[in-house]
């Protein structure tokens, strides 16, 4: 867990966590709780030797030269530390100050910025009024007004650039919720300004820095939480076992993460945003704010929660992340972020998709795009032969079906396509089931089965679920009965998705009853259209009929079929399932076009739904966390990173996206959903079909078992054998 993917931030991030924890930050927080007064903490000065003050800064003015994707690096490890002092106010107002001041302003004003003798309070939602060369109003509550010597004001859409101890500012620190780092109001009564203290029209531009780095402060501490709940539940004991087991806390913990990482995905891409295109980092700085803020207050709760009356207590440093996560959130969240995703979706705003590719990527991308224009040039049966000839068909796949494409080839592949309008064939399970084939068959399985899936002449389904099977796949109690040349199987599976027009399907027996639960299990195949199968249609509560029960009544099953070793097929199994779950995981969207429907309904209906604007903000927030956790799990792949958590994270977010979408439509659509006719049809269609995804491919709540197990190594329940 951390926003650091590559060497470079991974060794930063690890160079700053070492740093503060050297420095007992966490400690030197604690110790301004009950002190009079606020004063930089000790390690200021290493702070600056350093040289985080300037890591988002041009060399010219004595910065290091590089951008907010190094400076959320170290800003997420004092949000971890819930560090005190003026470091991130102080960096907010250079960051400004170097994007939207002049030569003569950034000259003036970046250096001490920058060498640590002056620090900044930032305010960007009061109600200031320059008129005539006079500024005067209240300013609101200013982030780091207690410390600081520079203040950085919105007014209207200008931002003003004062010391603090100019003539007519007023500056009063009462009592802080956050004492660690100290807030006060500033008002201006008559303050003569000048062109040097106004930053034109640089409102907004601020806003979305102030948005991006304190939300990285807060998916820091927001991660802290997670680590800090896990770590006490691990060992707290009650009921004779650790409270780690207790699925109740296991959820608690598993949503945590899934908050911290959504926010933290965000955060990362409305970095990288500040450098390629101000309208898309608008866009991501305030979906970062919308998601991130939210994620601190509750995981702090929560957090406390999981530690119980221990995490209630003055003596405990659970509080210093409520304190600081509540008034972030105070400042900069609430409403606003998710009103302005909202209203740059609406004027068109998009945030592409970008990768940084190593240099082998533009070697590549000649081919490819030759390959490309030649595909796109044929008719669709002649490209789907082409498709499976060249490996394109399935580029990650093992030769010769596929090309054994890296991370990097395959990205290339993606966009080349995309741009010369080829779609490769979606073959939905049977390309799960495939590729387990690939992985596991026979060569003569494989050559049997594998070009007759790729040309679709054969659909494949999944018959692993039964009765007593669901998430739990093991429990397994189809029986197959060794007899001569195979094995006669008896039993029943059911939820199979398309039996009912399928050829084969790969299937999960019981071959050893008095195996452990795993180790009995053999992976066969079966043919769907041999007497001794029954397949009767599940009527869903859609209407339509989508899965199955499925029937085998002493059903033959050759030696020839059998999948890998008798009794392993958990092994087989498995694979398949991951499969599964990589490509329920794998998208942003379910419905598509549903959120761009929900802007245009929500701006033509919003007296249906209070907040609307609101909620279909957040909704679209989410839509691009989802989106920018699969970035994160390819740019993964790209730098060798090694496995994070996105998959299992995107899993459960897009079951509950879906629900939430299709509720907004419902409540939109306001008494027309009661008819199936009209503008609203899809609407209860949509809420009727979206409860199905937090149960396809595993439900939600065993999804956030193997979070908490898998992820954040959390125990099992002792009392599940």
């Amino acid at each position: 867990m951390g926003i650091a993917l590559t060497d470079d931030h991974r060794e930063l991030a690890e160079v700053a966590r070492g740093f503060l924890t050297s420095q007992k930050a966490r400690a030197a927080a604690r110790s301004l709780l009950d002190a009079p007064e606020e004063a930089r903490p000790g390690f200021w000065q290493g702070i600056v030797e350093l040289g985080w003050l300037g890591l988002h800064i041009g060399e010219e003015h004595g910065g290091s030269g590089y951008g907010l994707p190094e400076l959320v690096v170290v800003i997420e490890e004092l949000g971890r530390a819930v560090a005190p002092g003026p470091f991130v106010p102080t960096v907010i107002a250079s960051a400004v100050i170097a994007h939207d001041g002049s030569a003569d302003q950034q000259a003036r004003l970046l250096p001490g910025l920058i060498d640590g003798t002056v620090t900044a309070g930032v305010g960007l939602v009061g109600g200031l009024r320059v008129s005539d060369g006079v500024a005067d109003g209240e300013a609101g509550v200013v982030l780091g007004a207690g410390l600081a010597d520079l203040l950085v004001l919105a007014a209207g859409d200008d931002v003003l650039v004062l010391d603090r101890g100019r003539s007519g500012i007023t500056v009063e620190v009462p009592e802080n919720l956050d004492p660690t780092r100290r807030s006060g109001r500033v008002r201006l009564d008559n303050v003569k300004v000048t062109d040097d203290d106004i930053l034109s029209g640089a409102a907004a531009a601020a806003l979305a820095r102030a948005r991006t780095l304190l939300a990285a402060e807060a998916v820091g501490g927001a991660t802290d939480c997670v680590e800090s709940a896990v770590e006490y539940a691990k060992v707290r004991k009650q009921f004779g076992r650790t409270i780690a087991t207790f699925q109740a806390v296991k959820h608690h913990c598993a949503n945590m993460l899934v908050s911290a990482e959504s926010a933290l995905a965000a955060v990362w891409d409305a970095a990288r945003a500040a450098s390629e295109d101000e309208e898309q980092f608008r866009l991501v700085s305030a979906v970062a704010a919308t998601l991130a803020f939210p994620a601190y207050a509750r995981n702090a709760e929560l957090n406390i929660q999981v530690h119980g009356g221990i995490g209630f207590t003055w003596e405990h440093d659970a509080h210093l992340h409520l304190r600081r996560a509540l008034v972030s959130s105070a400042l900069l969240g609430g409403d606003g972020p998710a009103r302005d995703v909202f209203d740059l979706t609406a004027a068109g705003v998009v945030r592409e998709n970008s990768l940084d590719l190593p240099p082998e990527a533009e070697e590549l991308r000649t081919q490819i795009r030759a390959d490309a224009a030649e595909l796109a040039a044929l008719e669709k049966k002649a490209q789907r032969d082409k498709l499976i000839e060249t490996g394109y068909v399935m580029p990650h796949w093992p030769k010769p079906w596929g090309r054994a494409a890296d991370a990097v080839e395959q990205l290339v592949t993606e966009e080349e396509f995309r741009a010369a309008g080829v779609k490769r064939p979606d073959y939905g399970i049977t390309g799960w089931v495939i590729l387990t084939l690939i992985q596991h068959g026979t060569d003569w399985q494989i050559e049997r089965f594998v070009e007759k899936a790729l040309r679709k002449d054969e659909i494949w389904c999944q018959l692993f679920s039964e009765p007593e099977a669901g998430s739990d796949a093991a429990s397994v109690k189809t029986r197959a009965t060794r007899v001569d040349g195979g094995w006669k199987i008896n039993g029943q599976k059911v939820w199979t998705s398309g039996a009912q027009y399928c050829a084969r399907g790969l299937a999960t027996v019981r071959t050893d009853p008095e195996a452990p639960k795993h180790a009995g299990i053999t992976t066969v195949i079966v043919d769907m259209k041999a007497p001794e199968v029954e397949v009767r249609p599940l009527r869903q509560i859609t209407g339509g009929a989508e899965f199955n029960e499925v029937f085998f009544n002493d059903l033959f099953v050759p030696d020839e079929d059998v999948v890998g070793a008798p009794n392993s097929g958990w092994t087989v199994a498995r694979a398949t399932l991951g499969n599964e779950r990589v490509s329920i995981g794998g998208s942003g969207s379910f419905y598509e076009g549903l959120a761009g429907e929900l802007v245009k309904q929500a701006q033509r209906r919003s007296d249906h739904l209070a907040g609307a604007v609101i909620r279909v903000g957040t909704y679209l927030a989410e839509e691009n966390a989802l989106r920018l956790l699969n970035l994160r799990r390819a740019a993964r792949s790209v730098e060798g990173a090694g496995p994070g958590p996105e998959g299992n994270v995107t899993k459960l977010k897009l079951a509950d996206h879906m629900i939430e979408g299709a509720a907004i439509s419902t409540a939109l659509a306001g008494p027309e959903t009661a008819l199936l006719d009209g503008p609203a049809a899809m609407a209860g269609r949509m809420v009727m079909g979206a409860r199905g995804m937090a149960i396809a491919g595993g439900t939600s709540e065993v999804t956030r078992n193997q979070i908490a197990e898998r992820i954040l190594g959390m125990p099992r329940d002792p009392l599940i054998n």
